[in-house]
């Protein structure tokens, strides 16, 4: 099992020293290595003369993105396997702990190794440096006044089971952020790098649009993340039709027709019949979007506060604006479709029981069913019918709780033609690719000009002008 070494000492103390001795050390014959903030600010910096600047010109920022970089790097190297040594000050007693919760979510051991050296000694030492190296006395006395009695206690890290903002805010791939408008209340997300590196864990899947209060009480919550056929190892097109076949519990599976909106969540706020109508970052310019359609009569918005405060759910949509947030598929008119009622809790759970009434007290429309599948045999052709269809997709839902989701080949196909047409039409940049997706834009661009179609719309609500990817759509078929 991994181990996490947690250093602490103040500058001068030694901690450096120590740590190359151990990572030099031949008896060490399993994978380790030494993460140092201070290495880490001298490799953004170049040379310690510009790492000092940074730090007096950028301050917090500067040093914020260091601790972040290191944490990300320590959590790698834990689920690499490796033993690391955290090689810096931690004088406060709070990053010690953080980074102790970190070892254990990421399932390593931990340790301290304290370096508690005179004051006096410290500023002879401190006095010896270079002068690129060496700290301002005053920082040194200053630190030792404030945190020298707290700093070797024994850490508590809490419990990894407890406080859930703290859980989320020890994890390196989950972005927590306050929600605008509130107090003490954060949206919980995974990371750009989680995404893009494939960092899934039950955290950053759980985190995706879980909004959890300073006490670590689930406020609000929407979906958890959830893949399509094909985009994970897990979620293979065999994978799938084999869990309908191994877990014949999973049966039947329910394929609903996937919309293609927004996303909007409206939960219950604390003051009787005031909502929160929040997108997947919580308070945005979106929430407007997500009111205007919700029902206005004033009897029917007590009922329905009155449901999602006494069942704690949160009522999930899918908004579709075609004044203001148009995507590829083309609606008739604006409006909500109710999805699901999420429990308001850690894990995500559906709470189907409730739905229908939901449904009828706001006079709600759903999505449609398209098929419920009872074998094996019948979910590979709901699958395959989901990829042919010219709709966005489906989800499917497993009897056990499960949900994959099918996107249709002709969605992706037009939506990868998006950053394309906005860097043609909106910024007025040449193509910047090649391909049978880039030829196609430009004949759908061509055809658009011969017939006197603007591909472009103005978002109303934003004041902007994007790519009206509805139009797009109905002219692949003029083009192929």
């Amino acid at each position: 099992m991994a181990k996490l070494i947690i250093l602490r000492g103040l500058p001068a103390s030694g901690k450096s020293t120590w740590a190359r001795s151990w990572c030099e050390d031949p008896a060490n014959t399993w994978p380790h290595c030494v993460i140092s903030l201070d290495d880490i600010r001298i490799m953004i910096a170049g040379s310690a003369q510009v790492r000092n600047r940074l730090q007096s010109e950028h301050g917090k920022r500067f040093n914020d993105m260091v601790v972040a970089m290191g944490r990300h790097m320590i959590a790698d190297a834990l689920d690499a396997g490796w033993d690391v040594v955290a090689d810096a000050q931690h004088a406060n007693p709070r990053y010690a702990a953080e980074l102790a919760l970190l070892a254990q979510r990421h399932g390593a051991l931990w340790e301290t190794r304290d370096f508690d050296v005179p004051l006096d000694e410290l500023l002879r030492r401190n006095a010896a440096r270079d002068t690129a190296d060496r700290v301002p006395e005053d920082y040194i006395r200053s630190s030792w006044k404030h945190f020298h009695t707290a700093m070797f206690r024994p850490l508590e890290p809490g419990d990894p089971n407890g406080n859930l903002l703290e859980r989320m805010r020890a994890d390196p791939y989950v972005r927590v952020i306050p929600v605008r408008g509130e107090t003490d209340v954060y949206a919980c997300n995974f990371t750009a790098e989680a995404f893009r590196e494939h960092r899934w864990t039950d955290r950053t899947i759980n985190a995706r649009g879980l909004f959890i209060g300073g006490n670590g009480q689930v406020v609000q919550r929407g979906f958890e993340k959830f893949f399509a056929v094909d985009e994970t190892e897990g979620t293979s097109f065999a994978q799938v039709v084999n869990h309908a076949q191994e877990h014949p519990e999973s049966l039947p599976v329910r394929v609903e027709r996937k919309e293609n909106g927004f996303l909007g969540l409206v939960g219950a706020a604390g003051t009787p019949g005031l909502f929160r109508f929040w997108s997947k970052s919580g308070q945005t310019d979106y929430s407007a979007l997500i009111e205007r359609p919700f029902p206005s009569d004033s009897a029917v918005r007590a009922e329905l506060w009155r449901m999602l405060h006494e069942w704690n759910v949160t009522a999930a949509f899918e908004v579709i604006d075609r004044e203001s947030d148009r995507h590829i598929v083309g609606y008739e008119s604006s409006g909500l479709r109710l999805l699901h009622l999420i429990r308001n809790a850690e894990s995500f759970s559906i709470d189907a029981a409730h739905e229908e009434t939901f449904t009828l007290a706001g006079g709600f429309v759903r999505p449609e069913t398209v098929a419920i599948c009872h074998s094996p045999e019948e979910v590979a052709q709901a699958i395959g019918e989901a990829k042919a269809s010219p709709r966005e997709g489906v989800v499917l839902y497993f009897a056990d709780g499960w949900m994959v989701k099918v996107k249709s080949d002709r969605y992706k196909l037009v939506k990868a033609m998006r950053p394309l047409m906005q860097r043609v039409l909106l910024r007025g940049r040449s193509f910047n690719k090649s391909g049978d997706i880039a030829d196609l834009a430009r004949r759908i661009i061509d055809y658009a000009h011969e017939h006197h179609i603007d591909l472009a719309y103005e978002r109303q609500a934003f004041g902007e002008r994007d790519i009206d990817m509805t139009k797009v759509n109905d002219i692949v078929d003029h083009v192929r």
